[in-house]
């Protein structure tokens, strides 16, 4: 259902994202090798990549790089072959209505271990993670078919110590004609600088990557989405109701998502059903707002306050924030601290302004600076 707080896993439960849909499928289609997915937290990235993996019929391996870091602070390549031999155990059965044997493939990955119970780790081999992309590009060679590797926020890749991502999607881009790596990232700065996609002397400068943009909802597709979700649930809900809801969730999916559950499926009024949207909400945004921040709290909530007071352009919010923090601030620090904001996806910048992305930020720095 629309309302379901979990990543979708079947296309009929996107909402309005056709275009996104056939962008991605256009890509594996042609055989493009590398695919990014960009969009801000809770637009709906990861329902997308994993609906379509799911029913598009390709084999593929999703490796969510952010869950890694957050269990370990850092990403080794044993951590990405955990997570693979523990996706291919949870889908054999997904495998097997494909045709794949993915066992018989992962017999000649000595990274694996092929158990009676699923798919393992071997803890005593050291194998590069190109000699793994290369046994799934022949094996899907000789099946006639491409395999996809998925990095979900793939920004976190970053904290991978010596190893060159960038360079590998590049030497993958060259040489894997029957392998396509899709990555998305919500921090959508982090993850380009990360790439390095426009650094001429990097890997993978010049060379054409397809890139698919989800953006927020329109005011028009909020109201659509919110009313074919209790529709679904066969609940009508005022229209006053629902102005009000996509007034104040400025189209971020996942916020509208979670506005139908509890209004929908746990049935709570209209008035709490957004009360705690924004109760959760802010929760999840501070806790990860928090770590952005943190090497300069004092300066960045103050950044966040003066835009909050109506301070949009570069001059009025660093005269704000010096009168806060009663400090005085280079301009290129200043510039550093706002193209960080821009950077994780914060903030945006259009043209001479700056706004913030996320409402359920706004209200979670009112909470903190009241």
């Amino acid at each position: 259902m629309l309302f379901d707080i979990r990543p979708k896993t079947q296309l009929k439960d996107l909402f309005d994202r056709e275009k996104e849909i056939d962008e991605l499928r256009q890509s594996l289609e042609l055989g493009e090798p590398l695919v990014i997915i960009y969009g801000m937290r809770r637009v709906g990235k990861t329902s997308l990549l994993r609906a379509c993996l799911n029913e598009f019929g390709y084999p593929y391996v999703l490796i969510d790089v952010r869950e890694i870091f957050e269990e370990h602070g850092y990403v080794t390549r044993s951590h990405l072959y955990e997570q693979m031999a523990r996706f291919f155990t949870s889908n054999l059965e997904f495998f097997e209505k494909l045709g794949f044997r993915i066992k018989d493939l992962l017999k000649r990955a000595k990274a694996f271990q092929v158990s009676g119970i699923g798919i393992e780790v071997n803890p005593s081999v050291n194998v590069d993670v190109t000699s793994i992309f290369r046994i799934f590009n022949d094996w899907a060679r000789g099946h006639n078919t491409r395999f996809v590797v998925a990095f979900d926020e793939a920004q976190y890749l970053r904290f991978s110590g010596a190893t060159r991502y960038d360079g590998i999607f590049a030497w993958s881009y060259d040489n894997l004609e029957n392998l396509t790596i899709i990555v998305t990232g919500s921090e959508v700065g982090v993850l380009r600088d990360f790439l390095k996609l426009d650094n001429p002397k990097a890997p993978l400068y010049g060379r054409y990557v397809r890139e698919i943009l989800l953006g927020k909802f329109t005011p028009e597709q909020s109201r659509e989405f919110l009313k074919e979700g209790f529709n679904e649930l066969g609940t009508n809900i005022p229209d006053h109701e629902i102005d009000e809801v996509v007034d104040k969730l400025d189209g971020i999916p996942g916020w509208l998502t979670l506005y139908g559950y509890y209004h929908g499926v746990q049935k709570l009024d209209h008035r709490r059903a957004l009360e705690k949207v924004f109760e959760t909400g802010s929760k999840l945004i501070m806790e990860e707002l928090e770590k952005i921040i943190a090497p300069s709290r004092q300066r960045y909530l103050a950044i966040l306050e003066a835009i909050i007071h109506g301070a949009t352009r570069w001059t009025q919010i660093k005269t704000y924030v010096e009168y806060r923090t009663r400090t005085r601030i280079a301009d290129k620090n200043f510039t550093d601290l706002l193209k960080k904001l821009v950077k994780y996806g914060v903030i945006e910048k259009q043209e001479d302004q700056y706004k913030i992305t996320d409402p359920l930020i706004v209200h979670a720095i009112k909470a903190i600076v009241s």
